[in-house]
């Protein structure tokens, strides 16, 4: 299994936020995800704070496509908005609070397609060196941090930006040192754990994680990676299926649900997960198209496997599955050639 841990949500990962790259506007929806309705699709999510928790409050929400504006309004008081009755296409939406800078997301929507998106705010008064994408569960926003733990964690994710991995644990272990009960830095802990492939320990951190706070998003996911890492698919597609009833808008959790089930053999399903990850991540999840292209081969649709292949490796040349992903293009070649 490749590693997999550079789609952890509890780290500041340096992946590109869901639909901001210009190859999203060539995301193409397959045929068989279209129906006849040109103008059923929809685009639904929530606000939410830097910090990742849900902004409680109004949100100014503004839907464009790539000429004007389509339609300008509030979200709830808890942040949810929703828009019905879209038609395919490429939209961009924007959200604007008082006090936050505003924030923008490309997304390429199917007939018949439910987007679900988060629009995360940044403040005006920081100076954002890596992406903070992760959910933070209300037991963390709860934590008295000792201010000499909170620097240690700090330190620890500006190694995760450095992707310096061992410099990350050990200043992660200093945070959880100081402040046992420290659920973000016993989160992160696990998952430089798992990048360095010391399983058990990798559990241990996020087990006693979800002893503390059992509906934490970030260990709930990454102990679903930890199982798709014993290649024990059928508990990982259970804790990432957990989940994602936890927060249905990360769509990484959707794309390692789709690996657990192809490489458990459900190859429907599989595709299913995929593909809503694809449209609702961008190229935050591009490795979904080399899976697609696997299930796609599987079935002898050669013409589906090279475009999703290429598809992959346009967005992702150096990507984790590049190379693999090169040979399977020569071998779709060499068949369309018999």
């Amino acid at each position: 299994m490749k590693t997999i841990t550079q789609f952890s949500i509890g780290l500041a990962l340096s992946l590109a936020i869901c639909g901001v790259s210009r190859a999203q506007e060539n995301i193409e929806i397959d045929s068989k995800y279209k129906t006849a309705d040109t103008n059923n699709a929809v685009i639904e999510g929530r606000v939410s704070l830097p910090s990742g928790f849900a902004a409680e409050r109004f949100a100014k929400i503004t839907l464009r496509n790539t000429q004007v504006i389509i339609s300008t309004r509030y979200s709830s008081k808890h942040g949810e908005f929703r828009f019905d009755n879209l038609s395919e296409g490429v939209y961009y939406l924007q959200a604007d609070v008082p006090e936050f800078e505003p924030v923008e997301v490309k997304i390429a929507l199917g007939r018949g397609i439910t987007s679900e998106v988060n629009l995360q705010l940044r403040d005006k008064k920081l100076a954002y060196v890596y992406n903070t994408s992760r959910v933070v569960s209300v037991a963390e926003l709860r934590q008295a941090v000792p201010d000499a733990a909170r620097k240690e964690y700090q330190l620890g994710l500006k190694f995760v930006a450095k992707s310096d991995v061992t410099a990350a644990a050990t200043h992660f272990q200093q945070a959880v040192t100081i402040y046992p009960e420290y659920l973000a830095a016993r989160n992160d802990l696990g998952a430089q754990f798992l990048k360095l492939k010391r399983i058990d320990e990798a559990e241990k951190s996020f087990q006693l994680v979800l002893d503390k706070d059992p509906k934490n998003f970030n260990a709930k996911f990454n102990m679903g990676l930890v199982r798709i890492e014993r290649k024990d698919y059928l508990d990982a597609i259970s804790q990432l299926n957990q989940a994602i009833v936890i927060d249905s808008t990360r769509p990484v959790a959707r794309l390692w649900l789709g690996v657990a089930l192809l490489e458990s053999g459900d190859l429907l399903s599989a595709e299913r997960e995929l593909t809503k990850a694809l449209v609702m991540g961008g190229t935050e999840c591009i490795a979904a198209q080399y899976h697609l292209a696997r299930i796609y081969l599987s079935r002898g649709d050669i013409a589906d496997a090279s475009r999703a292949v290429r598809a992959y490796l346009d967005e992702a040349p150096k990507g984790e599955y590049a190379n693999d992903a090169k040979e399977l293009e020569k071998k779709l070649n060499q068949q369309s050639r018999n």
